[in-house]
């Protein structure tokens, strides 16, 4: 998550980033999983920081539903309705569209082809 201020102060960082994570997500969703997982253990093993790779077997995907990580309100709704059935927010007091943004993703609906 970006906050307002960083995209603001740094709109060409911002859009590279959730570039490269929107492309990260698709290659992802679109590759198979026995190659994504190889892909994650090559990228383990070459940065050599001790880390433990074991879980990477079970790796199935990343579990975002949409093409390329796009956001809609639906995905934070349910959020929103379960903080407010549990009385943490308000009926009304957030708005799902007033909390994220997919101008920066490369999949998001709308962008021509040849923005892409």
């Amino acid at each position: 998550m970006l906050r307002e201020k960083f995209i603001k102060d740094n709109p060409n960082t911002a859009r590279k980033l959730v570039d490269g994570i929107s492309r990260a997500i698709q290659w992802a969703q679109t590759t198979p999983p026995d190659e994504v997982r190889a892909r994650f253990d090559r990228i383990i093993t070459e940065r050599k920081r001790n880390e433990d790779a074991s879980s990477i077997k079970y790796w199935k995907s990343t579990g975002v539903a949409s093409r390329g990580g796009v956001i809609s309100d639906a995905e934070l709704q349910v959020w929103i309705d379960w903080l407010v059935k549990d009385g943490l927010l308000k009926p009304g007091q957030i708005k799902a569209s007033d909390t994220y943004t997919n101008e920066f993703n490369y999949f998001r609906p709308g962008k021509t082809a040849e923005a892409r």
